[in-house]
């Protein structure tokens, strides 16, 4: 009997001998379980490395003929000198313009800094046991800065003090400040945390001393909440502006309001200010008797306020509610910023996917631009969702987060749309990326995500990210690759916005793709038999999961703008491949528990061809295995296999597109 497995676990325990420790990752931060050309294996390489590429950046600067120091276009026109930076529409297209007066287009990258928390690792578990998988921790005598407050690890601050010696922090901001411009970048864009490079960038901030809600929302109804903000405000303020390099300020990242925000807040307890400006602006709308009908209650206000079980309220008091509360929120920050700093511009938060399109729209009538981060090398968020709106406000948008990564060297795949099949792909995918955002008329500029990868042992725990988002890898080594491709395309991208060349465009983006996770777990189906609406999710395995680490899903970024679709999904097809045909089929899978009641057969379908054209459903049966957040099943054919079938199919199905996620598979095994 000859099986086809696809995303199979081996799982081994109760050895009779004691396993040798083999660490996560060696004494450089990168990965043991993988090898590839080049990894480093002394401090020598690295001095050597640092030797070799400082020639070719030692003389990387601003062309004085072409650029002023801000890196806007002399050769470009002449424009108002203010002093700072500043928007302006000029032949139907936004820019910036520098405190010179010369035309500027943002081409950044966000987080520098190697001091930016997200390239630390925790040293304890969550059980404050302490962690395993470090092959060395840094001397603290010789790395001072490489145990951030004293809980987290930064192996990569200890390898630029292996690459540069005692002055490590001087150096690689000079190496780092030198290897952008070389690269055509002009900016450090976002996630700075107050640290600056001499070049133009956006200054962040997070409130620290407001009230929050569920998922670091704001409570922005909080009487104390303007106080709070403004002492807030009147601090950063005095520290930068007097800085000509400052861009714009930036508050908060992507806590725009969600629907299920509004739900969240009719089950909030009392005393919570928004929850009590919902109930008012219902009764307003609704009178109080109608009002508290919607929570299914009767006794008015106070019964709505003592409420503790979620509501689903009807979708345009939600909607209407959400834009309310931006614009309240929005007038409140914008005045503090203009009153204590007039002269630069506020661009508030970045917005994500998820977040009310009423949030973002009612955001950019305060805003000087609107901040967007989407990791999708189409861009359809954007380009469709968005942009139709964004036109007709007439409103700048800048691009502060957005990247393309690798499943190697033990940093996980991010989702679908961004996780491509090696360097090259990723420089690939930022050109195609960059330039058909480039050629909106609306879009200022971009901040690629990030400059270093994000460590292999994770930035927090217990599913913390680790990600290949990076231009330098976590031993200060660039993406030689990636970056051939980059620098093609950031030279061009201020003559794509002005209209002057045509944007560089894959034929097939969905090509680059496939990354490695993805070959491993779809190998045996046929060629072309898996939908490109399936990608691989291996977040949060143990929560939710039960330890399966790989599975497979219909990615719900990108069917919410499929159209004409009939919510069917292919994971792929099998051939028998010779005259015997197939006796069995098997899968684990993960079903979501807000889901359970409904019919499994509605979400996931086994077919059964002679020809490979004409396919039937054949009948399958379920056995749970156990509850969770997502409940785990095995699924198996429920009849004999007819003979006649000499191509299999399997199927997700998406019912709800915004659910599509709720219902994955794994493990499959075909058998003949």
């Amino acid at each position: 009997m000859k099986k086809y497995c696809f995303a199979a676990i081996v799982l081994f325990s109760g050895s009779a001998f004691a396993a040798p420790f083999v660490p996560a990752v060696d004494r450089y931060g990168q990965y043991t379980g993988e090898e590839w050309p080049g990894k480093v294996t002394s401090d020598d390489q690295l001095r050597a490395e640092a030797a070799r590429e400082w020639p070719l950046i030692r003389d990387a600067a601003f062309d004085p003929e072409k650029f002023d120091r801000f890196g806007g276009r002399i050769d470009a026109g002449k424009f108002e000198a203010t002093g700072r930076f500043y928007t302006k529409k000029i032949d139907g297209r936004h820019w910036l313009i520098t405190p010179e007066g010369h035309r500027y287009f943002i081409i950044g990258c966000d987080a520098v800094g190697y001091r930016e928390g997200g390239y630390s690792s925790p040293l304890k578990n969550p059980d404050g046991s302490a962690r395993s998988g470090f092959a060395e921790l840094p001397d603290p005598r010789r790395v001072p800065d490489g145990f951030p407050g004293g809980r987290k690890v930064n192996l990569l601050a200890a390898n630029l003090e292996k690459k540069y010696g005692p002055g490590y922090y001087e150096k690689s901001k000079e190496v780092n400040r030198r290897r952008l411009i070389s690269w055509g970048f002009n900016s450090t864009a976002k996630w700075g945390w107050g640290e600056t490079f001499d070049l133009p960038y956006v200054e962040d901030w997070s409130f620290l001393s407001v009230k929050r809600l569920p998922r670091r929302r704001i409570d922005v109804y909080d009487p104390g909440f303007a106080a709070a903000v403004e002492k807030e405000v009147a601090a950063l303020v005095a520290r930068r502006r007097n800085d000509p390099m400052l861009i714009a300020y930036a508050s908060e990242n992507e806590n725009g309001w969600e629907y299920r925000d509004i739900s969240d807040l009719t089950a909030a307890d009392p005393e919570v200010a928004s929850k009590q400006a919902l109930v008012d602006f219902l009764i307003r709308r609704h009178g109080e008797e109608k009002a508290a009908g919607l929570f299914h209650l009767s006794g008015g206000r106070k019964a709505m306020l003592s409420n503790r079980e979620k509501v689903s309220l009807p979708a345009k008091d939600a909607e209407d509610f959400i834009r309310e509360t931006s614009r309240y929120y929005h007038r409140i920050v914008r005045d503090l910023f203009r009153r204590y700093d007039p002269d630069h511009l506020w661009f508030g938060a970045s917005h994500c996917r998820g977040q009310a399109d009423a949030w973002i729209f009612a955001a950019a009538e305060f805003t000087d631009a609107v901040m967007l981060n989407e990791y999708d090398i189409f861009g359809r968020w954007t380009t469709q969702q968005l942009m139709p709106t964004l036109r007709k406000l007439d409103k700048p948008i800048f691009i502060t987060e957005y990247s393309f990564v690798c499943d190697q060297r033990g940093l996980r795949p991010y989702n679908s749309v961004n996780t491509v099949r090696d360097q090259r792909a990723r420089g690939l995918g930022y050109r195609h990326y960059t330039e058909l955002m480039a050629s909106e008329p609306l879009c200022i500029g971009f901040g690629y995500f990030i400059f270093f990868d994000q460590p292999v042992m994770m930035r927090s725990l217990p599913m913390g990210e680790s990600f290949n988002f990076g231009l330098v890898d976590g031993t200060d080594r660039p993406y030689d690759e990636m970056i051939a491709e980059v620098k093609k395309s950031n030279v061009r991208l201020e003559a794509v916005h002005a209209g002057d060349m045509a944007p560089f465009q894959l034929e097939n983006p969905s090509e680059l793709l496939f990354n490695r996770t993805q070959l491993a777990l779809l190998s045996d189906f046929l060629p072309g038999s898996c939908s490109q609406f399936i990608s691989v999710d291996s977040s949060n395995s143990v929560e939710y999961f039960g330890g399966c680490p790989a599975r497979l899903k219909i990615d719900e970024s990108r069917v919410v703008f499929e159209q004409n679709n009939d919510g069917r999904y292919p994971v792929g097809t099998i051939y028998a491949g010779d005259n015997s045909g197939f006796s069995g089929v098997k899968a684990d899978l993960y079903f979501w528990l807000k889901l359970r009641g409904q019919d499994l057969n509605d979400y996931y379908l086994l077919e059964g061809s002679p020809d490979n054209r004409d396919f039937s459903p054949l009948p399958l049966r379920f056995e749970l295995i156990r509850r969770g957040e997502f409940d785990h099943y095995v699924m198996r054919n429920a009849e004999p296999i007819p003979a006649r079938m000499r191509y299999l199919r399997i199927v997700l199905k998406a019912p709800v597109p915004s659910q599509s996620w709720a219902n994955q598979i794994a493990n499959i095994v075909v058998e003949r």
